[in-house]
């Protein structure tokens, strides 16, 4: 996440045809898929230690449906704040981004998930979900029925330059499909199931990768006009998808080997991953770094990647205890922080 925004907000253009540049870019863009599969992946957890309390279903539903609705609106929050900074217009206050579509998704996998109070139920109710999202997006991101609907929402659906950086489809189906791993991820209880789940997501995600990857070398099952790859196309969000679930292995299996200092880092920008996107955007694309935009080498963007990430490390911590420490904080302030955190 801060790769793809450091890499495209500071890289200078005479670096910007790069190959090096382009891997970059695409790494980084993996970080949008991710983060809105480990939402819906947190779904499942969260779900699965509210029944373990005992709390009822209609319970649980409640609260998982309030957690979007709360993303949802802190999309606003967001978006007025740069607007009160000066960094846009007022029509920028209804722009699609990411926490606008995380926060509906989210609805969405709270109500997948109480739909059924059985385990396979819920993971079946999230794959089938997972493939409706991603098949039928291309047929109404061109359907002729949302020209009928006003602007703001037309944005929810279409990619309209200037007013959408995502759309409702495909990129809901990384959160239920988030929500169809968290489940088997949420039982799991000893090392040997935690294992074979591991090696299991480690083989569905290379084969569907490939699989989605030949699929994309064959005509298209979507009349003419209707799909490209690029675009909302089935195989290219089932391509980013398994990249993204094959992740999960990969990063549990280094976690014996991995440095614990850097272990560490990584689990605080992981646990605040909100509270990140929230500052470092701000940081990246707005007036404090108005001298570096497109100013910089791309090899001084990589280390300029790694000096906002530290930053960030080090600033969730002092941030939990600002929080932690009420007394002479902006009750307002200190509550929007309290819930990026």
């Amino acid at each position: 996440m801060v790769l793809a925004h450091v890499v495209d907000a500071w890289t200078r253009e005479a670096d910007r045809d790069r190959s090096s540049y382009y891997w970059s870019t695409f790494v980084g863009g993996l970080a949008a898929p991710a983060f809105l599969f480990l939402a819906g992946l947190g779904t499942a957890l969260s779900g699965a230690s509210q029944r373990r309390r005992g709390r009822a279903l209609a319970e649980v539903r409640r609260a998982l449906v309030w957690r979007g609705v709360t993303i949802f609106g802190l999309a606003f929050a967001f978006r007025l704040q740069a607007f009160i900074l000066g960094l846009g217009r007022p029509v920028d206050l209804l722009k699609v981004d990411v926490l606008n579509v995380m926060g509906p998704a989210l609805v969405l996998a709270a109500v997948l998930f109480c739909l059924v109070d059985d385990d396979r139920g819920r993971v079946s109710t999230a794959v089938i979900a997972t493939a409706a999202l991603a098949f039928v997006a291309p047929l109404v991101r061109t359907a002729g029925w949302i020209d009928l609907l006003p602007g703001p929402l037309q944005w929810y659906l279409r990619p309209t330059p200037g007013h959408t950086n995502f759309t409702l489809l495909p990129w809901a189906a990384f959160v239920t499909a988030g929500l169809a791993v968290g489940v088997p991820v949420a039982r799991t209880t000893t090392e040997a199931a935690e294992r074979r789940l591991q090696a299991t997501l480690a083989v569905l995600a290379v084969a569907g990768t490939a699989v989605a990857y030949w699929a994309s070398l064959q005509p298209s099952i979507y009349p003419p006009g209707r799909s490209t790859f690029w675009g909302a196309s089935p195989t290219f969000f089932a391509i980013r998808l398994g990249i993204v679930v094959a992740c999960l292995p990969l990063c549990w299996s280094l976690r014996r080997v991995m440095p614990a200092a850097l272990g560490a880092a990584l689990a605080t920008l992981g646990a605040a991953s909100l509270f990140v996107y929230w500052v470092h955007i701000e940081l990246v694309y707005g007036g404090p770094a108005i001298v570096l935009k497109h100013r910089l080498p791309f090899e001084a963007a990589l280390v300029a990647t790694l000096l906002v990430a530290w930053g960030m490390a080090r600033l969730v911590p002092w941030a939990r205890r600002w929080v932690a420490a009420p007394a002479g904080r902006p009750e307002p302030i200190r509550q929007l922080v309290a819930k990026l955190l």
